[in-house]
């Protein structure tokens, strides 16, 4: 990659998702920067800078979801590379998503802890992708620490792209609830698609799903459905909507999912619906590393988004504009 007047290019690329970072590295054609991260016995961060940062561009790349300390491993990548002439972060996951506004008395928003811990770790830009919410760019602090800019980029673009070249497969878009209907929406309508979305009914006591009393506004009797979201957990509202729409007549239903924050329990809940067909696909974007890769089934299918990130990383490095990779939905 060209020089930039920040200086040479240098990719440091944390433990918490190697396989992405080194698909990234060879996407910009650089050799990756030597770090070790590891365990103490007692379970302590161990980070060493084994690398000359002096007077290079350095990006950290790095997926912060919760199945280690990965905010801790960023804030102590940066403090060892202060000799750099600038470091920016590109995070393709950053957990805490799901706690972004108090829904109950005494709830407090988990992500705005997080986006301190990264305003403060040292980055000058970051990117972020897909949020669970549009706000989430705004809870970062951009005037009390280096961090000046915060790019919020949709992964999801890929997978719009990858809809769009198959288009035929599909007949109507599908929104699991009323949070989802507005990306769904917009989503159809690049897809000059019609949309239908579920009203689900719960039991107030237990908050279980009924699905023969939910109902669909639309139509999906026939259909081949796809539907995107931007986050899969423990996937109950895939289970519930594919049920949902399958009671309601639809022949096919494909979910697109770019974040899969994976608990161990999804295996267990998702895995046997892609197996009797319940589910039919899920595509996703593995943002975060996916925990029992080798015995999901086949109709799990992984998009890689390693083109888009080096997009992403080369546009800061170079100082391009970033306006032809934002997305509107």
């Amino acid at each position: 990659m060209k020089k930039s007047r920040f200086g040479e290019f240098g990719l440091i690329i944390a433990n918490s998702h190697p396989s992405l970072g080194k698909e990234i590295a060879k996407k910009l054609k650089v050799t990756p920067l030597e770090i070790e991260s590891k365990l103490f016995p007692n379970g302590e961060l161990d980070v060493r800078r084994l690398c000359d940062v002096s007077g290079k561009d350095i990006c950290v790349f790095s997926s912060l979801h919760a199945n280690y300390d990965t905010m801790k491993e960023l804030r102590l990548i940066c403090k060892s590379i202060k000799g750099a002439n600038r470091i920016f972060g590109v995070f393709p996951f950053v957990r805490d998503g799901k706690s972004d506004h108090i829904k109950r008395f005494g709830e407090n928003v988990a992500y705005k802890d997080t986006a301190m811990e990264i305003s403060s770790s040292g980055v000058e830009i970051i990117t972020i992708f897909d949020q669970h919410s549009g706000q989430h760019p705004s809870f970062y602090d951009t005037r009390h620490y280096r961090l000046r800019t915060v790019h919020h980029v949709y992964l999801m673009k890929i997978l719009i792209e990858y809809v769009m070249k198959n288009s035929k497969l599909y007949d109507s878009v599908l929104a699991l609830d009323d949070g989802g209907f507005k990306r769904n929406k917009k989503i159809a309508e690049m897809l000059d698609k019609k949309v239908s979305f579920i009203i689900k009914d719960r039991d107030p006591a237990t908050r279980l799903v009924s699905i023969e009393k939910s109902s669909i506004v639309g139509n999906v009797k026939g259909h081949r459905v796809a539907s995107f979201d931007d986050m899969l957990q423990e996937g109950g509202t895939l289970e519930a909507g594919a049920k949902i729409a399958k009671y309601n007549g639809a022949k096919k239903i494909t979910f697109f999912v770019v974040h899969n924050d994976f608990s161990m329990n999804t295996f267990n809940r998702i895995n046997p619906l892609l197996e009797n067909g319940v589910i039919d696909k899920i595509y996703i974007l593995e943002t975060v590393p996916l925990i029992n890769k080798e015995k999901w089934h086949k109709n799990l299918v992984v998009i890689s988004p390693a083109d888009l990130i080096a997009d992403v990383i080369t546009l800061i490095h170079t100082e391009g504009h970033m306006r032809k990779l934002f997305l509107e939905i």
